[in-house]
């Protein structure tokens, strides 16, 4: 049996075309705001155990994100079991740790940790 791997905290990301319409929509359905900043573009959106992140203008399409784990960790479990990373784990340019992938279907999966996320981690 394959041993679990710690991806960090799921984080589904839209790309939306206007973040105060798409907030205000989210809103109704019952999310509330946790994070963010609307004057940059984008907020972060919870409910229950979902977050969510709404992005005007960061992102160029949806994407599933894993936020707070190892992500160099995380590259090397994945690569040993034979998954092909888009982008390996590096150090990004905003001093966050990154890497990317691609489900069979195109699907973008992005492994991001800042550094005050790396002590919260929590995946399941």
């Amino acid at each position: 049996m394959t041993e679990n791997i710690n991806l960090g905290k799921f984080h589904l990301c839209l790309n939306v075309a206007e973040l105060k319409r798409s907030l205000d929509f989210y809103a109704k359905l019952g999310l509330r705001q946790v994070g963010g900043s609307v004057d940059e573009g984008w907020a972060v959106l919870e409910y229950g155990n979902l977050y969510l992140g709404l992005y005007q203008g960061h992102i160029e399409q949806n994407l599933l994100n894993f936020r707070g784990g190892d992500v160099f960790a995380v590259a090397a479990s994945l690569k040993a079991r034979g998954v092909r990373m888009k982008a390996d784990a590096a150090r990004e340019a905003d001093g966050s740790d990154g890497a990317w992938l691609e489900d069979p279907d195109g699907n973008l999966i992005y492994f991001n940790t800042h550094a005050d996320e790396r002590e919260d981690a929590g995946g399941d």
